[in-house]
């Protein structure tokens, strides 16, 4: 016999008299009707992950009971054909929800924005960071940095979720935050380096300190000062010497003056033809933080290091650290890292983790100031 919270979901479930599968709680706001999913139990607190946005459909199942297509279609959102309003948030009857098959554990709320369909994946945090570590770095790599990489990522949630208490979501699931896609990546190693640092964070003044990372920091990091004209104790300039492993340490990159200026212009930078690129001023680390371009018609824009790798793409122009020279109408860089610089450089820990360093000690040397601190 179905309870009467169980009745009212089912309620949910018809329209028009054309039941859907049910594969799927449509969580109402009554006391006792969400499910807790195995394995998360007792495991921290929850965090919500921006996985997918601007859509203008998404295929949601649960195990092989059937599926859900909600689409977008002249304004008006409709699941299985039938409209309906949105939000909705739905909890798998298994392990696993998928998103576009992929698996993804906790519930989803699917909503509407002016770009198109957003999804949010709501799910235990240390449930997420299992998720997280094979997109960011590799479970093959050293112990110890999986487990730096472990605590900075659970920090970095933290401090989003308090930050974010009021949005729709804390993180956001692409390199915009932490790449993150599901439990499709999880694997044993992942999930023993999350237990063994379990509730671990890095605190600045009793508070979840902002850890940001990237990729490699080219030989030095940088202080969020002179990257993003704010100050944080404890994310200085400190020395990477590490880097240099990396296979790709340099880069270089070729672009043509008049995709120059196209990608400058679709940023809100007026400007000609480009004809020179100048860098006025550097940070400490080397870092291009004032940069000035000049035009056919002698007009110029100037613009920092960071808005020029946002303009042309985070992964074609792979960090600050260039020279730039020019032929013809091609404007040639060759620079070295990848990322922002601030913070701890993932290449950089690896190395540290390989020449013994505990993660302690990596973190120590990243978040200078900080205090490693059980949070549960």
């Amino acid at each position: 016999m179905r309870s009467t919270v169980q009745d009212a979901v089912y309620k949910n479930l018809i329209m028009r008299r054309r039941p859907w599968p049910l594969i799927f709680f449509i969580v109402l706001c009554v006391s006792g009707c969400i499910r807790i999913v195995p394995g998360q139990a007792g495991s921290g607190e929850k965090i919500k992950i921006l996985v997918l946005s601007a859509l203008s459909s998404v295929n949601i199942r649960s195990s092989d009971r059937g599926s859900l297509e909600i689409k977008k279609e002249d304004g008006l959102i409709k699941v299985n054909g039938n409209e309906k309003a949105l939000p909705l948030r739905l909890l798998p009857m298994g392990d696993f929800i998928y998103i576009n098959n992929k698996p993804f554990r906790g519930s989803i709320e699917i909503s509407d924005s002016k770009n198109g369909l957003m999804v949010v994946n709501e799910l235990n945090l240390e449930s997420y960071l299992v998720g997280i570590i094979n997109n960011e770095i590799s479970s093959r790599w050293p112990r110890d940095v999986i487990k730096s990489q472990a605590v900075v990522a659970r920090t970095y949630a933290v401090y989003n979720k308090k930050k974010r208490a009021k949005s729709l979501y804390h993180v956001e699931g692409s390199t915009m935050g932490q790449v993150y896609s599901g439990a499709g990546k999880e694997d044993p190693v992942a999930q023993k380096a999350v237990r063994e640092t379990k509730g671990e964070i890095l605190a600045f003044s009793g508070e979840a300190a902002l850890t940001v990372y990237h990729s490699n920091a080219g030989g030095m990091t940088d202080s969020s000062r002179d990257v993003w004209s704010r100050d944080y104790p404890y994310l200085k300039a400190v020395k990477s010497p590490y880097d240099e492993n990396c296979p790709q340490f340099f880069w270089d990159m070729t672009l043509h003056a008049d995709d120059l200026r196209g990608s400058l212009r679709k940023n809100g930078f007026e400007i000609g033809k480009p004809e020179t690129l100048d860098v006025r001023e550097t940070s400490g680390a080397g870092r291009a933080k004032i940069i000035v371009i000049q035009d056919n018609e002698g007009g110029s824009v100037k613009i920092s290091g960071e808005d020029l790798r946002k303009a042309l793409g985070y992964n074609e122009l792979k960090s600050t650290i260039f020279e730039v020279s020019k032929a013809g109408d091609l404007f040639v860089f060759k620079g070295k890292g990848s990322g922002h610089g601030v913070g701890l450089s993932q290449w950089g820990a690896k190395g540290m983790a390989e020449d013994g360093y505990s993660y302690r000690e990596i973190l120590k040397h990243y978040y200078p100031g900080t205090d490693l601190v059980k949070m549960y």
